[in-house]
């Protein structure tokens, strides 16, 4: 009877470890506008302190060169996000620099099976309605640990 309670007291405590928003997502950005289903592979790895996001960005360029980048924001009350590439995060084995920096606008998913992200990007410009602004679609999926 103590075991079956235990279980079933510390069920909840697994059931919510497994929606945490920190971790790897990976999944693909749309580029050449919302509409495009030109697509790009990408990952973001996230950690969260209160409100406050950080992370990394990777996105897999058509050559197969990698572009990281910085990023900081915040988690609202309605799980969305809002980040922004801070930094570009190069190093001698990456010394690609992007044209522009994008903004992030997303919506945390959480699910104990499959949590998603799913959202926006944009880029970061003074010319907030001009129509060259590039802009586009993520969707992302919060990978599971090995051995979890």
């Amino acid at each position: 009877m103590k075991a079956s309670l235990l279980l079933l007291l510390s069920l909840p405590a697994v059931l919510f470890s497994q929606t945490s928003l920190d971790g790897l997502w990976e999944g693909t950005m749309t580029v050449g506008g919302i509409y495009s289903n030109e697509a790009l592979p990408m990952q973001l790895y996230i950690t969260t302190e209160g409100s406050e996001v950080k992370g990394r960005s990777y996105v897999t360029l058509p050559d197969g060169e990698i572009l990281r980048m910085d990023l900081s924001g915040y988690l609202y009350g309605d799980r969305s996000i809002q980040l922004v590439e801070m930094s570009f995060a190069g190093d001698p084995a990456n010394d690609i620099m992007p044209e522009f920096s994008r903004q992030y606008q997303i919506v945390y998913r959480p699910d104990i099976w499959n949590s998603e992200l799913r959202g926006y990007w944009q880029e970061v410009t003074d010319l907030t309605f001009s129509d060259g602004r590039r802009m586009g679609r993520m969707t992302l999926s919060k990978q599971k640990r090995d051995g979890a």
